[in-house]
C-alpha cells in the first residue's frame, strides 16, 4: 500500500492576506470603521505594517462614536470624558479585504472597536447589527437584504447641481458625465459591491444607485463602502456628491429603501412565502414588528433634524406607517408576492441613515413580531397619505428620539451601551441646530432647508 500523502497544511489567514496583498501590488491598507453616523472613519497603513496591527490591533479613538458629524464632541456618551477621552482597539475582519480601484494601491479592511481590556464596544454600528444577525440565526432565520442608495451631485466648487431638471430614468441624464459614472459602477464592481441598476432620479443632480441583495452584513457593508467611495470618485472629477436626505427644500429628498426577506435554514428557501404561493407567518410577525415599532425606527432610519422634512414631501414618501402590496405611497411595500423573490420593501430609511443601524433596527423590531406574534393592521390600497387610524410617523427628530426612549423591546435588543451613545449624540445635534436655526421651532423650519443643515450634513453624510 502507497504511503498517504499528508493532508494539505491551511494557510494561515494573514499569510492568505500578505499573498493577496503582494498579488494586487497593495502598498496601503485603509482600517476603516463607522461611525455613528454612517461616516467612514479610518487610519492608513502601509503594508509592512498591516500584520502588526491585524493581530494586535490598531489603536484609534474610542470616541469617534460620540462625534458630532462636524466632529465636536458630544458630552454624556460614556465614551469621551468619561473615559478621559481613551483609545479603543480597532481589529480587522479579515474577510472584509478589498481593492479599491478609486485609490492609488490601496485596500481596505472593516474593522470594529474594542476597549483595551478586550470587551467589544457595543455602541458600534457593525457591531450591533451582527450581533442581532446572530440573534435571528438562533431562532433559525438568515436575512436577506438590499438597499437603494439615492445621492446628488454637485459641482464642487459652486455647489450647482451637475444637470437641471427633473429628468426621472431619461437615459441622457443617467450618463451625464459617462466617465465619472462608469468609474462608479466599475469602481464598486472592483471593491465587490454588486450594484444591479442606475439611473437619474427625480432632483436637479440626482442619481439612484440600487445594490443585490445578499446574506447578512454584507447587505449594509455594500452601502458603506458605496457611500465613501461614491464621495471619493466625485472628489476626482470636481464634484461633491451627497446623500443628506434633503438638501433642497423644493427638491426630491434622497431615500435609502431596505429590501427584506428571511431564508429558512432548515429549508434554505424564502421564510415570507408558503408552498403555495401564500404570505406565511413569519412573514405577518415579521412586518407586524415592524410597523408596531415604526417611531422608535425613525430614530436609526431617519436620524437628522433634516430628515422628517421628507416624510409627504411627495405622494411616494411616506406619512405613516400603513402597508400595502406595490403600493409606493405606503412605509411598508409588499413586492413580488407569491414567489420567492417576496420582500419587504421598508421605505421609510432616509439617505442620511447609516445602514448598519437601518439593519439592526429592522432586525430589533422583526425579532419582537416573531416573539410576539404581531400582526399587522389590513393593507392599504390606494395612496396612504391622510387615512385616520393608521400611526402617523415622526414629524421631528425629537419625537423619534422620544419614541426610542419610551421603546423597552427596541432598546433592549439594541444595548444599553448603544442606546446611550445614539441617545446623547441626536441630542447634541438637536441643541446644535437649536442654537443655529432662529426659525427651528416654528413651523417654517419644516418647509425650509437652512444653510445650517448643509454646512452640517452635506459633505460628509
Amino acid at each position: 500500500m502507497p504511503p498517504r500523502k499528508p493532508a494539505p497544511r491551511k494557510t494561515e489567514p494573514l499569510t492568505a492576506l500578505e499573498r493577496r496583498m503582494a498579488g494586487d501590488k497593495i502598498e496601503f491598507v485603509r482600517f476603516e470603521q463607522s461611525d455613528t453616523h454612517g461616516i467612514s472613519r479610518s487610519k492608513t497603513v502601509p503594508v509592512g505594517h498591516v500584520r502588526r496591527f491585524a493581530e494586535g490591533g490598531l489603536n484609534f479613538a474610542l470616541g469617534h462614536l460620540g462625534f458630532s458629524v462636524q466632529t465636536d464632541l458630544t458630552p454624556n456618551t460614556g465614551y469621551l470624558e468619561e473615559t478621559g477621552f481613551a483609545d479603543a482597539s480597532i481589529r480587522p475582519d479579515l474577510s472584509t479585504y478589498r481593492v479599491l480601484p478609486w485609490a492609488d494601491r490601496t485596500a481596505r479592511l472593516l474593522c470594529e472597536p474594542y476597549f483595551m481590556d478586550g470587551r467589544p464596544a457595543m455602541a458600534a454600528p457593525r457591531a450591533v447589527a451582527r450581533k442581532l444577525l446572530s440573534e435571528l440565526e438562533e431562532v433559525g432565520y438568515r436575512l436577506l437584504s438590499g438597499f437603494e442608495c439615492e445621492f446628488y451631485v454637485v459641482q464642487r466648487e459652486t455647489r450647482q447641481p451637475v444637470f437641471s431638471g427633473t429628468p426621472l430614468l431619461v437615459t441622457l441624464r443617467n450618463n451625464f458625465d459617462e466617465p465619472f459614472v462608469y468609474e462608479i459602477l466599475r469602481g464598486m464592481d472592483g471593491a465587490g459591491v454588486d450594484i444591479i441598476t442606475a439611473h437619474a432620479e427625480a432632483g436637479p443632480g440626482q442619481m439612484e444607485i440600487n445594490f443585490a441583495p445578499k446574506m447578512g452584513i454584507e447587505a449594509a457593508d455594500f452601502v458603506f463602502t458605496f457611500k465613501n467611495g461614491v464621495k471619493e470618485i466625485a472628489q476626482r472629477h470636481g464634484y461633491v456628491a451627497s446623500c443628506m436626505t434633503m438638501p433642497y427644500a423644493d427638491q426630491s429628498a434622497n431615500g435609502c429603501h431596505f429590501h427584506q426577506s428571511l431564508v429558512d435554514m432548515k429549508t434554505d428557501r424564502n421564510a415570507f412565502v408558503g408552498s403555495d404561493g401564500s404570505w406565511t407567518d413569519a412573514w405577518r410577525w415579521w412586518l407586524g414588528g415592524q410597523i408596531a415599532h415604526a417611531a422608535a425606527l425613525c430614530a436609526l432610519a431617519a436620524p437628522t433634524v433634516n430628515c422628517p422634512k421628507a416624510f409627504g414631501f411627495s405622494p411616494v414618501a411616506p406619512t405613516n406607517a400603513a402597508w400595502g402590496v406595490e403600493n409606493r405611497s405606503a412605509a411598508f411595500r409588499m413586492k413580488y408576492v407569491g414567489g420567492q423573490s417576496a420582500h419587504i420593501e421598508n421605505r421609510i430609511p432616509r439617505g442620511s441613515s447609516n445602514p448598519y443601524l437601518v439593519m439592526a433596527g429592522v432586525l430589533a423590531a422583526g425579532l419582537d413580531g416573531l416573539k410576539h406574534k404581531t400582526e399587522p393592521p389590513g393593507e392599504t390600497k390606494g395612496v396612504a397619505h391622510g387615512l385616520t387610524g393608521i400611526a402617523p410617523l415622526p414629524v421631528s427628530l425629537e419625537q423619534s428620539i422620544a419614541a426610542l426612549e419610551g421603546d423597552r423591546a427596541l432598546q433592549a435588543a439594541l444595548g444599553d451601551e448603544f442606546i446611550e451613545v445614539f441617545l446623547a449624540v441626536k441630542r447634541h445635534e438637536i441643541g446644535k441646530a437649536k442654537a443655529a436655526i432662529p426659525e427651528y421651532d416654528s413651523p417654517d423650519f419644516h418647509r425650509t432647508v437652512h444653510e445650517w443643515e448643509r454646512s452640517e450634513y452635506f459633505e460628509f453624510l
